[in-house]
């Protein structure tokens, strides 16, 4: 078993699909449309760790003349390739007790910023969500009651609701911030779609935001696997829509880690635990139970279904599946309060037990506690 560190360096613009989709196909009333088509579609910022799977175990089948036949895309062997990559894709368990199976890939970290130009090179995780501000737990806290059961308020400074709050990221070494638009670069494409008949057709209009990343920046993230990474270099790869080419390369390394720098990130009460998610988290409502209070954003999240033995990858007739149940990730940067340590423990045990989440990437988070100056 080895510990690899890959690395993902964008070679132009990028696009990271979400939820929402532009029309796929003719009947703008199909029930594909009318659930996941948009006429302005906006990449994230960063992939989603079943996409980075996916990219991963098709890397390591065309590592594999014997299970794939690389000229025409296609799995030959399929118990060989089974073995190799698992038998189907990620999938989402009742009780999120059991881990998935994929072949020779054991686990994914979480996908991280990475800046190239510094030495050793700096990792820069977005900013927690209170950052800057002076969260305050003490006498002078306000209570209210949600759902029957009394919550504690604290008070807020530097907090105006009508200034959105910047997106910084810090480094985890150095304790510098970057601003993401500075880090992101929007790249839009208006057009309009014509249709068989040469004409402009209304419903062809579209919007679609694609990003650029910065300057010797890339993304990076932890897989422990099975198989021989070592010659992956510079490898030429595809992640995301409209065919996104990333330089993928690979390097042995230790248990990669991820925190936030020992800095003063935010001021809180004495007797409150605090923790900060590091990536896109699945949390239950008996879970959020026990936090007594956070500032945290929602991003929504489906998932591809796939087996070795799938060859038509189109989303509407193929032989993909695509998870009907959408899930409501608490986004990474998200803080949790907590009255006391008891709590606070009961929470990170709850974010661990998603295990099959956990084991791509998602459901990591760190606790910082800082006393009040």
């Amino acid at each position: 078993m080895s510990n690899y560190l890959i690395t993902l360096s964008p070679l132009g613009k990028f696009f990271f699909g979400g939820d929402m989709t532009f029309q796929v196909g003719e009947e703008e009333k199909s029930k594909f449309n009318q659930a996941y088509a948009s006429y302005i579609i906006e990449s994230c910022k960063f992939p989603q760790q079943t996409s980075l799977l996916g990219m991963m175990r098709y890397l390591l089948l065309t590592k594999c003349p014997d299970a794939f036949d690389l000229a025409k895309r296609r799995i030959k062997d399929h118990n060989l390739a089974t073995s190799l990559i698992g038998a189907s894709s990620f999938s989402v368990k009742e009780s999120h007790n059991t881990l998935n199976n994929y072949g020779e890939i054991k686990s994914l970290g979480p996908c991280v910023l990475m800046d190239r130009s510094k030495q050793p090179n700096e990792v820069y995780l977005p900013s927690p969500k209170d950052f800057g501000l002076h969260v305050k737990f003490n006498n002078l806290s306000r209570t209210t009651y949600y759902n029957g059961e009394r919550r504690v308020v604290p008070n807020i400074d530097n907090y105006d609701p009508k200034t959105p709050q910047e997106t910084v990221y810090i480094g985890t070494q150095s304790g510098s911030t970057q601003k993401e638009d500075e880090l992101f670069t929007k790249d839009v494409r208006i057009g309009i779609n014509k249709n068989y008949k040469g004409k402009s057709d209304a419903k062809g209009f579209y919007k679609q935001i694609s990003y650029r990343l910065k300057k010797d920046f890339c993304f990076a993230f932890a897989i422990e696997t099975d198989f021989d990474l070592s010659n992956c270099q510079n490898e030429l790869v595809s992640l995301g829509a409209d065919g996104s080419k990333f330089a993928l390369s690979a390097s042995l390394s230790d248990k990669f880690e991820i925190s936030y720098p020992a800095l003063p990130l935010s001021n809180i009460g004495e007797t409150c635990s605090r923790i900060v998610l590091l990536s896109d988290t699945l949390l239950e409502e008996e879970d959020l139970r026990l936090s007594c209070f956070s500032i945290s954003e929602l991003v929504g999240f489906r998932y591809l279904k796939t087996t070795v033995h799938t060859e038509n990858y189109n989303i509407t007739k193929g032989q993909v599946e695509r998870s009907q149940k959408k899930y409501d990730l608490y986004k990474k940067g998200s803080v949790f309060y907590f009255d006391n340590p008891k709590q606070a423990t009961e929470f990170k045990e709850r974010i661990k037990s998603k295990k099959e989440f956990n084991q791509i990437g998602y459901n990591y988070y760190t606790e910082i506690n800082i006393k009040n100056e």
